[in-house]
């Protein structure tokens, strides 16, 4: 039962996912968390290594959360289901776009998509900040003086670190990563 309620869940996720791995994540956490008791701190943790690991976000979720919930064939079922739906997707887009690439309405839609996928980043952004700069839940902090003594430090550090640094010296994601992992490694051990 594990094993089907990963692939579709997985198909949904690559069926409706648009705008990108980022972008997807609150949908990836939605849909798990139906079967899944994975917290916001351990989906934070999934994020990181799916950034750290070659390949597309999504798919790197899903073989993280197959395994997780049904160990070797969850992930090939869940990276299977999330896969299927962006082939045949992408074959159909690309032949219907070189056959109307120069349709104003084809040409709206692209302008309209744009701004979408950069909300819906934004909005992945916000969801993963928050499992990573507070160490307690959101609905425990009843005013600022429990925010601030939930705040951690070290994460906000880091990710201004990692953040300055990318937009300063325009720094390799994959040196970043490992970079600040080390730090981590080192700071938090």
């Amino acid at each position: 039962m594990i094993l089907l309620q990963l692939f579709l869940s997985f198909v949904k996720i690559g069926f409706l996912g648009f705008g990108g791995g980022m972008a997807i994540l609150p949908m990836i956490y939605q849909e798990i968390s139906e079967f899944s008791d994975m917290t916001q701190a351990e989906f934070a943790n999934l994020v990181a290594v799916s950034q750290a690991t070659p390949g597309p976000i999504a798919v790197n979720a899903a073989t993280y959360v197959g395994y997780q919930e049904a160990g070797f064939l969850g992930s090939l079922v869940a990276t299977v289901g999330v896969s299927i739906p962006a082939l045949l997707l992408v074959v159909i887009t690309v032949k219907l776009l070189t056959a109307f690439k120069e349709s104003p309405v084809v040409k709206g839609a692209m302008m309209g998509i744009r701004p979408a996928a950069v909300g819906l980043v934004a909005s992945a952004v916000v969801f993963i900040a928050i499992g990573t700069i507070f160490t307690a839940p959101l609905s425990s902090i009843r005013d600022v003086n429990s925010a601030a003594a939930s705040l951690n430090f070290t994460a906000i550090a880091i990710a201004t670190v990692t953040f300055f640094l990318a937009v300063k010296f325009k720094l390799s994601p994959i040196k970043l990563i490992l970079a600040m992992g080390v730090l981590g490694a080192v700071v938090l051990s």
